[in-house]
């Protein structure tokens, strides 16, 4: 068989598709992918985490990045305006001229102020250490509103935005004003407090002994020399014992 005879050949049109692919394929590999992968400068990305918003973005301005800021985050952990993620990652081999896409920190997630009144105290103080707050001083005052115990003021109004570890101060209802007073029950509750209660009677405190005991916090009203429900005249006073912190072992 000639040559022309194997050119009307299915063998040869076999042939010209195989070399023909052969050719795509040395170009593809040898001459356009090389261009592609050559068609701009490549640099090492950056690292732009902790970095402020704003210095990330002008040092990828300088380096010839496009700058998006993609999405802002509430973040206990970076303060407000820092950038916490970035895409491409720090230190990848990236084209100068692609998009930076970064996540930026809108501070800690605020916390809503929740309702205390008519609450006791101790649910009030629960609430508080139970969502990040913290109890910082608890007043006393005589209402009729309100029985006793409960909860009549709060320094945030219910509803406001506060930052985590805010301390709060409340104002407890001692009741109605009686024509006689009567000592309280002071045991349990904190110092503090305690002086604060024995205030709206008009109770001193004379003495304060402090007695190592390890099943109730530091500066916790332990006992008290007039017992609860004595009557009491306005310049009495008291004496009170009051929990410390149990020495340690050598």
């Amino acid at each position: 068989m000639d040559f022309e005879e194997f050119k009307k050949t299915r063998y040869f049109k076999i042939l010209i598709y195989l070399l023909s692919f052969l050719v795509f394929v040395l170009l593809m590999d040898n001459v356009v992918m090389p261009w592609y992968v050559n068609l701009g400068e490549e640099i090492e990305m950056p690292d732009i985490v902790e970095m402020n918003v704003n210095e990330a973005k002008n040092l990828l301005d300088q380096q010839g990045f496009n700058v998006i800021v993609a999405d802002s985050v509430f973040d206990a952990f970076y303060s407000e305006g820092m950038v916490v993620e970035q895409l491409p990652l720090a230190n990848s081999t990236v084209k100068v001229g692609r998009n930076v896409y970064l996540t930026v920190s809108i501070g800690e997630k605020p916390i809503v102020m929740p309702n205390l009144f008519g609450i006791s105290s101790r649910e009030a103080e629960l609430r508080l250490n139970a969502m990040g707050l913290k109890l910082k001083t608890v007043y006393y005052s005589w209402t009729n509103l309100y029985p006793e115990e409960a909860v009549i003021a709060q320094s945030f109004p219910s509803g406001q935005r506060v930052n985590k570890n805010t301390e709060i101060t409340i104002t407890v209802s001692l009741g109605e004003k009686p024509s006689e007073q009567k000592m309280p029950n002071l045991v349990g509750k904190s110092l503090s407090s305690a002086r604060e209660q024995l205030k709206q009677f008009g109770v001193s405190i004379r003495d304060i002994e402090y007695e190592k005991n390890s099943s109730y916090l530091p500066q916790t009203v332990l006992k008290q020399s007039l017992s609860a429900g004595n009557l009491i005249a306005e310049g009495t006073e008291v004496d009170l014992t009051v929990s410390k912190i149990e020495d340690r072992e050598e």
